[in-house]
């Protein structure tokens, strides 16, 4: 589980409302869940029978994601 830090709640909800498109398509055998927890936004890939590298590239474009959200909440 990978989790990232916002300044506050609703930050992290957006983030995660942003992301929700983003979690479609995946790979046979990996899965994503995304949730808020207070001010910070989880990650959870799992994956059965998924190369490593598929599960670093996919959690890359994730975080890339979340970077772009981040800055577009900082004005």
């Amino acid at each position: 589980m990978v989790d990232i830090p916002f300044s506050s709640s609703a930050e992290a909800k957006a983030a995660v409302n942003a992301l929700i498109p983003d979690n479609v398509n995946f790979p046979k055998g990996l899965s994503m869940k995304i949730f808020s927890k207070g001010a910070t936004l989880a990650i959870q890939l799992t994956g059965k029978n998924v190369p490593a590298l598929t599960i670093l590239n996919t959690l890359d474009e994730v975080l890339e994601h979340i970077s772009i959200s981040k800055k577009v909440m900082a004005g």
